[in-house]
């Protein structure tokens, strides 16, 4: 491809989707629509056109598949594409980072922390040690300030996590300028105390940190907001839940006032490939799937008329490497010349798609009638854990009307909700007389956590009620500080919530509808987490508890500390707790599944099952014999890679129906009597 002539105004940019002057391109949307895929193709485009510009494209998800995509290795440090070295590419370690932070403002910080409390140094310096939650975020949004702020790229292109946990890193700019706040008032409180005591004061380190500091954030957060420096663009498919999602997020952005580049909507059926060239009829499945997605792409037109909005036809083959992502950018068409071309697709029989035969297969066990009091349903984005998550839950209530299940959605963006039809929140809601669904909302959860927890640690820290320190120190600075929640400490609510409702003895079996796999991976390291805070609250408080007293708040730190611990072994325990990891018949897919089942494997959760969703067996055209060779290729693999795992298939259903899936999830009630058949 030869680079396309451009200039800043964009005029003779004839692909418009990116603006090639933005220094800030951020891309993200529902976990496993494609993101990373079309990231990757979009960012070796703009490399081609402008090779004078320096980009850098980094992924900021734990769970990064840049290389997967790419088809090289990606790791913390920037490396050149082979082809256009003015790209470079680099996947965000978070705890390097960390480390690098920690010993370029580690003296300025313990030194300010030291300032804001009556506490010793060496009480403070453990806090270093412990795990942080929500830091991938927080590295990530410091790093880019830091690279744009020192001119070393023209241009960022962000390959971020999903939905959740991109607003959660949009929300740090926020949370650091109240972080800064407080930190100026411990400064401000010892600048008096020593102008007060030598009648001097010379700034040191820790002024020229929050300076620092405070330059680089508000550069951060003006270009966050400025259309010419910055634009998010939202990838989806043309499903329910994506479309839903999309639109909460588009108003969530809208809030914070990031501007939005566009929409790209991917893995959109175009032409009549249902056809097949013998003059056998079109595949219902096929036209079926076509006509739903024309109506979501239409209600899109509709709803969002006011951003770009481009398509992305499905690809038979895995777009990976160099050649087919350039491919891909070709393919991109805007949104009316697509709808213009589907108008031409005969419309799909009004009568129930056609029975597929079930193949043999292995199937989930009754986990009630064993006994397993926890289920935790995860894997990539996109995969259809909320479904898959659903299906069980409803399937298993139903056929134990005497037992009482709970359905829980720990992801910041919930699609629970969407999936039954109803506006599921906090406080759980009946989808069945003997299942209860609940989307945690961190909000209210840590509002509680703070009464019962927070201020207590806010006044210790203060030397609120100690005599002789609240002269010094200033307790309504440490108030400040847990006003607003920090970043990853949605993944603690939802543990606690978790661990409160499994506690509470009210239900049989929890199910849990998980995050995307990197922050998924977090939250099932949160008991070891939190169980470093509270060791280390109860060891200060047992040190001073002649000062500071509060023997209430201490006995709560020790029951909380026994229900964390005791969920660590259980956590471990193949009796009590089953992981089902969920992925697709992709490459891409498939390896981050594989990494998932390790770390799943170092701590000890027992994941003795596995789901594989979405495959295509209809075979009758064209386009359904190729995705079927396609998808068989994979299952072929599946038996090496995933050698500990029963697998359990799901076909491409349609409708994707909670009895349907769960048809093919669970085993027979008799099991003399055969699978059911489900219409797809």
């Amino acid at each position: 491809m030869q680079p396309a002539q451009l200039d800043c105004g964009g005029s003779a940019f004839r692909l418009s989707l990116l603006s090639p002057c933005q220094r800030l391109l951020l891309f993200s949307g529902k976990g496993g629509v494609g993101k990373t895929t079309l990231t990757c193709a979009l960012a070796r485009h703009l490399a081609q056109a402008q090779p004078e510009r320096r980009l850098l494209l980094l992924s900021t998800d734990p769970a990064h598949s840049l290389g997967d995509v790419l088809g090289i290795p990606v790791a913390d440090v920037p490396q050149p594409l082979p082809d256009w070295p003015n790209l470079q590419v680099r996947a965000l370690q978070a705890e390097v980072l960390l480390q690098d932070f920690k010993q370029t403002y580690g003296p300025a910080l313990e030194l300010i922390a030291e300032r804001g409390s009556w506490l010793a140094k060496e009480d403070l310096l453990p806090l270093w040690d412990l795990d942080w939650p929500g830091v991938d975020e927080l590295m990530a949004i410091l790093e880019v300030n830091r690279l744009l702020a020192g001119q070393e790229v023209d241009t960022v292109i962000l390959d971020t996590a999903p939905t959740g946990h991109t607003l959660r890193l949009l929300e740090l700019p926020d949370f650091l300028d109240n972080l800064l706040a407080v930190f100026a008032t411990f400064q401000a409180k010892h600048r008096e105390v020593v102008q007060s005591l030598t009648g001097a004061y010379r700034p040191d380190e820790a002024d020229a940190f929050l300076a620092r500091l405070q330059s680089e954030l508000e550069g951060g957060k003006a270009r966050l907001t400025d259309p010419e420096s910055t634009a998010a663009w939202l990838v989806l498919i043309p499903e329910p839940l994506s479309v839903a999602e999309t639109r909460r997020f588009c108003q969530q952005l809208q809030s914070r006032r990031v501007p939005i580049g566009g929409l790209l909507v991917n893995q959109v059926l175009l032409g009549a490939s249902g056809r097949a060239s013998s003059g056998i009829p079109p595949s219902p499945l096929y036209l079926a799937r076509q006509q739903e997605q024309r109506r979501w792409l239409k209600a899109l037109q509709e709803e969002l008329p006011g951003y770009p909005i481009w398509v992305c036809p499905y690809q038979l083959e895995e777009p990976i490497g160099p050649a087919a992502l350039d491919k891909l950018v070709q393919q991109l068409r805007p949104l009316p010349e697509v709808l213009l071309q589907l108008e031409e697709i005969p419309a799909s029989p009004g009568e129930p798609v056609g029975v597929i035969p079930s193949p043999p297969r292995v199937a989930l066990p009754d986990f009630l009638a064993q006994g397993i009091r926890l289920l935790l349903v995860g894997g990539k984005g996109g995969v259809g854990k909320t479904t898959v998550a659903g299906a069980l839950a409803w399937n298993l209530a139903q056929r134990h009307p005497d037992r009482q299940l709970l359905l829980v959605s720990i992801d910041p963006a919930h699609s629970l909700g969407d999936l039954f039809g109803v506006k599921l929140g906090q406080d759980p809601l009946p989808l069945l007389p003997n299942l209860l669904g609940q989307e945690i909302e961190a909000a209210a959860v840590l509002e509680r956590f703070r009464q019962e927890y927070l201020e207590e640690v806010a006044a210790i820290l203060a030397g609120e009620g100690t005599a002789g320190v609240e002269v010094q120190y200033d307790p309504q600075a440490w108030r400040q500080l847990l006003q607003m929640a920090p970043p990853g400490l949605d993944e603690v609510m939802a543990l606690l919530t978790v661990l409160e409702q499994e506690a509470s003895g009210q239900f049989n079996l929890v199910v849990v509808d998980t995050a995307p796999t990197g922050h998924l991976l977090r939250f099932l390291q949160m008991p070891q987490a939190l169980e470093g805070w509270v060791s280390l609250a109860l060891k200060l408080w047992l040190k001073y508890r002649d000062v500071v007293g509060r023997p209430e708040w201490a006995q709560r730190l020790r029951d909380l500390l026994g229900q964390v611990r005791q969920l660590r072994q259980r956590l471990r325990d193949p009796q009590f707790v089953s992981f089902i990891p969920v992925f697709n018949p992709e490459q891409a897919v498939l390896a981050e599944t594989e990494r998932l089942l390790a770390e799943l494997d170092a701590l000890g959760i027992p994941h003795p099952y596995a789901v594989l969703n979405r495959v295509w067996l209809e075979e009758a055209t064209p386009f359904g014999a190729a995705l079927r060779r396609r998808h068989q290729a994979i299952l072929a693999q599946l038996p090496q890679r995933f050698s500990q795992q029963a697998i359990v298939t799901v076909p491409f259903l349609h409708p994707p129906s909670l009895q349907a899936v769960g048809a093919y999830l669970l085993t027979p009630e008799d099991p003399a009597l055969p699978v059911p058949e489900v219409s797809t």
